[in-house]
């Protein structure tokens, strides 16, 4: 009979590694490698070893902590009440054993719960003085975290008053911010236009779109925000969790519908209720992933009090995820708008949450490495984020002799053009830019409504247009006539008419639009419109060296190289000229000529009381200023904060001038 392996303490080092490579992936990257119930059985077995060995434990452990961290380019503000996680249950015996424990330890037989919705989505706590919204800040690791006031601004369920005649003087309310299912889908769309990859869920997406530097950027992502509790409240009229949802509902503040929350004292009342969100849980439109059972009464609650990281009188009930089992008929290859070539399983169709699915995205060749998933497997499906199909793992027992591993084509799969590998990229591409479905995809998000917005040109009508060879570049469109629309299938008169005044209405447009719908590579929105406020025009921005564009704040590398290689094709200025040629006007930035920081560069160090970085910068650009992120001889300011980095004391040796955030101010 064999013996369980001994655990050693070099196993438990490399666990925590192992977990904290997790966590900087999900908390840092916001692209988890693992499901969130693989981790948390990491994180049990982790606990299990520091219980049994507790000289082991140490302080930097992830139990120790709370997992999230601050991100570079915020205001960090510490937590007037620290923002603990909740304990995790997986099963019915381990919530009824929760419930027995707060009998036991408060020696009270009659005792109020409170369940509600568990939103998988961001922690936020957000403070109100006299009724005004006053600042918002993510949970970090606990005790301070990243000052996101400006962007949660953004999110249009978030009242900036709350509807109270005599409001609290300081109310500070904890909540959760969430994409539903709908904007999830149009976030990833636009993400896969640019060339980027997709999100693996919305609570990633939503974790990428609070991160966002640019408040604009972060408002298209469209966010909504639930809140659940109270952490501070002057007035201190709240005394259990019942009432304040009632006391959230009469704010005007977004909280969970009356049926997604009860109060009950019976175990099996609350295992109902488990129940019933669960079957819920396909048709709500966003993601939940379980419940949250908590003492109602908050002066009980105090009695309880918390551990290091987690409170005695709440825990959370986890749902598995939705799974399914199914097999493999083929593994096909899509080619993208800019040759990015992605594997598709295409499956045996199934029930999955509601949808029969019969396809799932394999992401890229290293994900179908590591999964090791071949044509003809027994493979088990889950919905990522309840939205996205996905393969989670091979039944390995089920194998079918003589399976081959799969492998990326070598030749692109429409135009049998060899592929590319460009290193340090992930991607496999077509280089032929004249490939069927590479040519089908730019046109189409040419006249999509982000870009050039070209009414009644949807992928069907881009679709005849290509294949009958009447548009192969984006200037073909502007030279459209009736007679050639009169040859796509359904078209008649109103039809053409209606294509032909959308095509000219197009033609007036704005830059950022038209830097947008040029499809190069790395460039989404946020992107396209930083480098239209720098640059004003396109023959500036397609002057550009790598160097001055990695200045603009917000451009990186591999954007900067993007944009110098797109436009160094002679083809793709030839083809804006004609554009330009053909009538299509984009109106130039417009920006305050003669202030004092028109034309002069900007550095910005150290934390501000009255802006954030993004708010200053957005200042400093409206009035013709630019944003560095490093100081040179060419910087004429640099704006220092409190507590500034190197790059105050480069200033200094350089003699740039120094702004104090009262400067600032007073120059604006």
């Amino acid at each position: 009979m064999m013996t369980a392996k001994k655990i050693t303490k070099d196993d438990y080092l490399k666990l925590i590694e192992e977990i904290r490579a997790h966590d900087r992936a999900y908390y840092g990257k916001a692209a988890p490698v693992i499901s969130d119930y693989d981790y948390d059985q990491l994180v049990k077995k982790l606990e299990t070893i520091e219980s049994e060995n507790p000289d082991w434990t140490l302080s930097s452990s992830p139990t120790q902590r709370v997992g999230e961290s601050t991100t570079t380019g915020f205001k960090q503000v510490k937590h007037a009440v620290p923002m603990l996680s909740l304990a995790n249950t997986y099963s019915e015996e381990e919530l009824s054993d929760f419930v027995k424990r707060i009998h036991k330890w408060s020696l009270r037989e009659d005792i109020d719960f409170c369940a509600e919705l568990k939103m998988d989505g961001v922690a936020v706590t957000v403070l109100y003085e006299k009724g005004i919204y006053t600042r918002a800040v993510t949970r970090g690791d606990g005790k301070k975290g990243d000052d996101v006031t400006a962007n949660l601004k953004t999110i249009s369920t978030l009242p900036l008053k709350l509807d109270l005649k005599d409001p609290p003087d300081l109310l500070e309310v904890r909540g959760e911010v969430f994409m539903s299912h709908k904007a999830f889908r149009i976030s990833n769309q636009k993400k896969e236009d640019a060339g980027e990859e997709p999100w693996a869920n919305p609570r990633n997406a939503t974790a990428g779109s609070l991160k966002l530097l640019d408040p604009k950027e972060a408002s298209k992502r469209k966010l909504s925000i639930a809140f659940y509790g109270t952490a501070q409240d002057s007035s201190n009229k709240i005394q259990s969790q019942f009432a304040c949802h009632q006391f959230l509902e009469e704010s005007g503040l977004p909280t969970f519908a009356k049926r997604h929350r009860i109060k009950t004292k019976k175990i099996e009342e609350i295992l109902h209720f488990s129940r019933e969100v669960e079957e819920e849980r396909k048709h709500l439109g966003f993601d939940i992933d379980g419940i949250v059972i908590k003492v109602d009464d908050f002066a009980l609650r105090a009695e309880l009090g918390v551990t290091g990281k987690s409170p005695r009188w709440a825990v959370a009930y986890k749902f598995a995820p939705e799974q399914a089992t199914t097999t493999i008929r083929e593994i096909t290859v899509q080619v993208g708008r800019t040759g990015v070539l992605t594997p598709v399983a295409e499956l045996e169709p199934v029930s999955l949450a509601g949808s029969t699915i019969s396809r799932a995205t394999l992401h890229n060749r290293e994900e179908v490495e590591r999964k090791d998933i071949r044509i003809g497997d027994t493979v088990l499906i889950e919905k990522g984020g309840d939205v996205i199909p996905k393969v989670v793992k091979v039944d390995l027992a089920k194998r079918p002799k003589g399976s081959a591993p799969w492998t990326m084509p070598t030749h692109c799969p429409i135009c049998d053009s060899e592929v590319t590998h460009a290193e340090g990229e992930v991607a496999i591409r077509c280089p032929n830019k004249e490939c069927g479905d590479q040519v089908l995809r730019r046109i189409s998000y040419f006249a999509s409504k982000d870009a050039m917005d070209i009414e009644h040109m949807g992928p069907k009508v881009v679709a005849q247009l290509v294949e009958k060879g009447l548009v192969k570049t984006f200037t073909d469109i502007y030279s459209l006539t009736e007679e050639e629309l009169a040859l796509l299938d359904g078209f008649k008169e109103k039809s053409i008419q209606n294509l032909l005044k959308s095509i000219d209405v197009s033609r007036k447009t704005t830059l950022p639009r038209l830097i947008l719908s040029l499809g190069i590579k790395y460039v989404g929105e946020g992107v396209a419109e930083l480098l239209a406020k720098h640059t004003g025009d396109i023959d500036a921005l397609s002057s550009l060296t790598e160097e001055e564009l990695i200045e603009i704040e917000g451009i990186g590398d591999k954007v900067a190289e993007s944009v110098v290689t797109y436009f160094q094709h002679p083809d793709h200025l030839k083809e804006i000229h004609r554009l330009f040629h053909l009538g299509v006007k984009p109106e130039k930035i417009k920006t305050q000529k003669g202030h004092p920081f028109f034309g002069k560069t900007f550095v910005l160090t150290g934390s501000f009381e009255s802006y954030s970085r993004s708010e200053a910068a957005a200042l400093i650009k409206e009035r013709g200023g630019k944003v560095s992120s490093s100081v040179s001889k060419k910087t004429a300011f640099v704006l220092v904060g409190a507590e500034p980095g190197s790059k105050y004391e480069k200033a200094k040796k350089l003699g740039v001038a120094i702004l104090s955030e009262s400067d600032f101010s007073d120059m604006l």
